[in-house]
């Protein structure tokens, strides 16, 4: 049978928020990687990395508008997506991955899940359906630490965002209220014993997404040996976690062996492209 070109567009979002757009780029104004795995071998077929240069990457001004879960979520011309194309012959199950946000490489998540592409039947190419495939990366983003974890007094301050970068706010009819997180300072102390110290939302920054605290240590004379931020967002299961010590060096990504040599060969700071598989 005759290989056609197949070509799927990939939107990536945050859980519960916008798309991965300006607020959740690098400084090349990448938000997301995106891959195409023959799921046997593991090997690459194709590679994208998205554009999110400006604010209306993250979608258009009625994306968080209510919507019934079959039907598409609001998508446009502005909005960030990478394409993938691939040549095949017959039906081809392939793994598509996504990684993101590229703004913050500690917090970034790997999602996963295999699709069935036909060959020459497009996704989200047309102005019929123009939201392709959205990909929904799970988790809160946490940065921005700065923590005292010894001595008789701790303290701990954070910044808390969707994985879209979408900010925390006390403001009624927002979309992500500080009600709905819980953010902790949580500690491990060299005898095992593990402490909870919440965090409070902090007013007093005009740009929201702070929490910060200070306690009494529950265990001044056992010296901390660990410690960590946790935030959770129980309503729609978003959770994130910012290890303070022992500071270690950045793991690398849970990724298929031929996706971290694709993403370590990548040139960052070109447009986003497919690769042939190699």
């Amino acid at each position: 049978m005759m290989k056609q070109t197949t070509t799927l567009l990939i939107r990536p979002a945050a859980r519960g928020g916008k798309y991965l757009g300006a607020d959740a780029a690098n400084a090349h104004h990448h938000s997301a990687a995106a891959f195409l795995l023959d799921p046997a071998a593991e090997r690459v077929a194709a590679f994208g990395l998205t554009e999110a240069a400006t604010p209306q990457s993250a979608g258009p001004a009625d994306l968080m508008a209510p919507v019934s879960r079959c039907a598409p979520f609001a998508a446009d011309g502005d909005t960030v997506g990478v394409r993938l194309s691939v040549d095949i012959a017959e039906p081809t199950v392939f793994r598509l991955l996504a990684v993101g946000p590229l703004s913050h490489p500690d917090q970034a998540r790997v999602v996963q899940a295999d699709i069935t592409l036909l060959p020459g039947v497009d996704i989200g190419i047309g102005p019929q359906y123009p939201e392709g495939l959205v990909v929904e990366i799970p988790g809160l983003c946490i940065s921005a630490v700065a923590a005292q974890w010894q001595g008789a007094q701790l303290s701990c301050r954070a910044k808390v965002t969707m994985m879209c970068g979408c900010p925390i706010r006390r403001q009624s009819g927002w979309f992500w209220p500080a009600g709905d997180f819980s953010v902790r300072l949580v500690t491990c102390t060299q005898r095992g014993a593990v402490y909870s110290y919440p965090l409070a939302f902090d007013d007093s920054q005009p740009l929201g997404s702070s929490f910060q605290g200070q306690w009494d240590n529950q265990a001044p004379g056992d010296p901390v040996a660990q410690a960590w931020v946790y935030a959770s967002e129980p309503k729609l299961g978003n959770q994130g976690c910012y290890r303070i010590l022992p500071a270690l060096p950045l793991p690398p990504l849970r990724l298929p062996r031929d996706a971290q040599r694709v993403l370590r060969e990548a040139d960052i700071t070109g447009n986003a492209r497919a690769c042939a598989e190699r």
